[in-house]
């Protein structure tokens, strides 16, 4: 298996790719060091909010309502649940029955939930919306009256926000070299090259056009490699076709794909 990188690791590479790491020193200038992780920092916040990163998306939470209830602090709620690295956005929620049965949930936008009218009918919920505030609200339509026995669970898949590598505190020693950026193996190149790019455009070195242009490509390219593959979730159920027909001689093929 690859090597899974540290942060201070993808820093160091980055010092290195500009020039302010030589390969004859030991260990990176401390100063130089923590703008590193501070760009890193940015760039890994800046990708998770932009896209869909399916390593950044933990195991579904489970909410347990509160029949009567019909708005949540959702980070409140969740409790124990709640990701260490919070709640960037929701992806897909189901609700659970008394049963054990699940079916979709639909997460409606702002305006669907507005237009609403009956806002205080009562019943299992039919829809959720969550805003997005720093600390979300989920709120639940319909809701189950006080009254009802049966226990509701909504079942939600979120995007967390990308860990904290920033430096923290006066001497800025955060992160150290144990700290992992949680993003797969196949995205550390490109961390080491956006990063290398940013660096080398002031925060570092002022480095020349060719060099900024060479990276900023590279990057590019590696950046659009991996949201058209690694960064989508991909078909494993082989296709079904139907076989020969040999009486009359004709071959259909059909092939579909579906989700098993």
């Amino acid at each position: 298996m690859s090597a899974v990188l540290p942060a201070v690791t993808i820093c160091e590479r980055a010092l290195r790719a500009i020039g302010a790491f030589p390969v004859t020193e030991s260990a990176a200038d401390g100063e130089q060091l923590r703008e590193a992780m501070t760009w890193l920092d940015l760039i890994m916040a800046e990708q998770a909010g932009a896209t869909r990163l399916w390593f950044l998306v933990p195991a579904t939470l489970s909410l347990t309502l509160t029949n009567g209830t019909s708005v949540y602090n959702l980070d409140q709620a969740l409790g124990a649940n709640l990701p260490i690295d919070q709640i960037q956005f929701p992806v897909e929620a189901l609700l659970q029955y008394p049963s054990g049965r699940q079916e979709p949930l639909p997460i409606v936008t702002r305006d669907a939930f507005q237009a609403i009218e009956e806002k205080t009918a009562h019943g299992p919920p039919r829809l959720i919306y969550i805003d997005r505030l720093p600390i979300p609200t989920l709120t639940t339509w319909p809701t189950p009256p006080s009254t009802d026995p049966n226990t509701w669970i909504i079942k939600l898949d979120v995007q967390t926000y990308a860990p904290n590598v920033a430096p923290a505190g006066v001497t800025g020693t955060q992160p150290q070299g144990s700290i992992q950026t949680n993003f797969r193996q196949a995205w550390q190149r490109w961390l080491i090259v956006q990063l290398a790019h940013d660096l080398g455009s002031g925060p570092i070195f002022k480095l020349p056009e060719t060099s900024l242009n060479r990276f900023g490509k590279m990057a590019s390219t590696a950046k659009l490699a991996l949201e058209s593959f690694e960064n989508r979730e991909h078909q494993t159920t082989p296709p079904v076709g139907e076989a020969w027909d040999g009486e009359d001689g004709d071959y259909y093929e059909h092939s579909h794909r579906y989700r098993g």
